[in-house]
C-alpha cells in the first residue's frame, strides 16, 4: 500500500514538472501577445487565414500590396512569423497572415525607447481626416458660439460636412501626439494660440469649410498649433490638404443624393455606408468611424495612410489606409438640419 501511494504521487511530480516546463517553453516561445496598436503593410498577395494551422480561409481572402490591416496579436518573440490582422471579412473577421508578407509599421519596442518622441514633426506613421455635422455639434454643445449662432438652413454647413481637423498620428503614442512646434500646450482658449498667417485662397475656402474660423471662435488656430505643426511647416499647406480632401467628400455624387434626400431625417446606417461604398469604393466603409450622440450623426472620421500625394483621390487612400473601428452610432441614426 505505501509503495503504491509512492508511485502515484511520483508520476504526479513527473506530470507537474513536464507541465511546468512545457508552459514556460510556449509561453516565450509560440503564444500569441495580444497588441494594443500597429498597422501591418502587405508587400505582396498572400493567403488570410482563419486558422493558420489548418489553413481554412472563408472567402478565400488574400491581401493585396499596399493594403494595411490593424493588428490584435502577434505571434512570436522576438522576431515574429504570424500576425493576427483585421479584415473586412464580416462572418470571421480576424484574420492571420505570415510575416513574410509584409512589415510592421509600429516601432519595435527598442525603437520607442529610444525616439518615442511624442512632439516631433514629420514622425506619424497614419492620419485621420475628421469631419463634423455642424447642426447636430450645434444643438449639442456649441448653442452659445458664434458660428451656431449664425447657424440656419442656408448655410453651407446645414447640407455638408464641416472640417474638424487633420491628425496626423503615431502609434507609440497613443492620442498624444501632437503640438510639434512653438506651443506646446493648450491653452485655456483656443483664441489665445498665435494667430495664423494664410494666404487670400485658402482663407476664403476655410471660412465656408470650417464656420469657427469665419466667426472668430478660432479651431482653426487649435487644428493647426496641435495637429498640423506636426505634419507640415506651414499652416497654409496643412489647410490646403485639408480643404482638399474635405471637398472631396463633399462632393461625392452619391454622398450628395443621400445627403439631400434625408436632411433632418432618420437613416440607417447600412443605406448611409452604402453610399458611402458607392463614392469611395468596396471596402472603404471599414476606413470610416461613425460617432453619434443622442442619435444624431454628430462626426465623420476617415481613416488614411501616412503618406498623400498632392493628386491623390479618396479610394485610393481609403484602400491604403488601416481598419478602424466602426463608431457608436447605432443602427438608425438622425441627420440634423437647422
Amino acid at each position: 500500500m505505501p509503495s503504491t501511494e509512492y508511485r502515484f504521487n511520483l508520476g504526479g511530480m513527473v506530470k507537474t514538472i513536464l507541465g511546468i516546463i512545457l508552459l514556460f517553453t510556449f509561453s516565450h516561445s509560440s503564444l500569441a501577445a495580444p497588441v494594443d496598436d500597429g498597422t501591418f503593410v502587405a508587400d505582396r498577395s498572400c493567403p488570410l487565414y482563419q486558422s493558420k494551422n489548418k489553413h481554412t480561409n472563408p472567402g478565400n481572402l488574400r491581401s493585396t500590396p499596399g493594403q494595411a490591416f490593424v493588428v490584435k496579436e502577434v505571434l512570436g518573440t522576438p522576431n515574429p512569423h504570424w500576425f493576427r490582422v483585421t479584415t473586412t471579412e464580416p462572418q470571421a473577421p480576424l484574420r492571420w497572415i505570415a510575416a513574410e508578407c509584409g512589415h510592421l509599421t509600429t516601432p519595435a519596442p527598442e525603437a520607442i525607447a529610444t525616439n518615442g518622441s511624442c512632439d516631433l514633426q514629420q514622425s506619424f506613421d497614419s492620419q485621420v481626416l475628421a469631419l463634423s455635422w455642424q447642426s447636430a455639434f450645434c444643438e449639442l454643445r456649441g448653442s452659445n458660439k458664434p458660428e451656431c449662432k449664425a447657424l440656419d438652413r442656408k448655410s453651407y454647413a446645414a447640407g455638408h460636412f464641416t472640417l474638424h481637423g487633420l491628425w496626423p498620428n503615431k502609434s507609440s503614442c497613443g492620442s498624444n501626439y501632437g503640438y510639434c512646434a512653438d506651443v506646446k500646450q493648450q491653452p485655456r482658449n483656443f483664441c489665445d494660440y498665435p494667430a495664423l498667417q494664410l494666404t487670400e485662397q485658402t482663407s476664403t475656402a476655410l471660412k465656408q469649410l470650417m464656420p469657427s474660423y469665419a466667426f472668430g471662435s478660432c479651431l482653426e488656430r487649435h487644428e493647426w498649433w496641435k495637429h498640423g505643426s506636426c505634419r507640415d511647416t506651414q499652416p497654409d499647406n496643412y489647410y490646403q490638404l485639408a480643404i482638399r480632401l474635405a471637398g472631396q467628400v463633399n462632393d461625392a455624387a452619391p454622398i450628395v443624393s443621400f445627403i439631400n434626400a434625408h436632411l433632418g431625417g432618420t437613416v440607417k446606417k447600412q443605406d448611409f455606408l452604402h453610399a458611402w461604398k458607392r463614392a469611395f469604393g468596396e471596402g472603404s466603409e471599414h476606413k470610416l468611424t461613425l460617432k453619434c450622440d443622442k442619435d444624431m450623426l454628430t462626426e465623420i472620421r476617415l481613416s488614411l495612410p501616412a503618406t498623400i500625394a498632392e493628386d491623390a483621390a479618396l479610394p485610393q487612400l481609403l484602400q491604403q489606409a488601416a481598419t478602424v473601428r466602426p463608431g457608436n452610432c447605432g443602427r438608425k441614426f438622425r441627420i440634423d438640419r437647422p
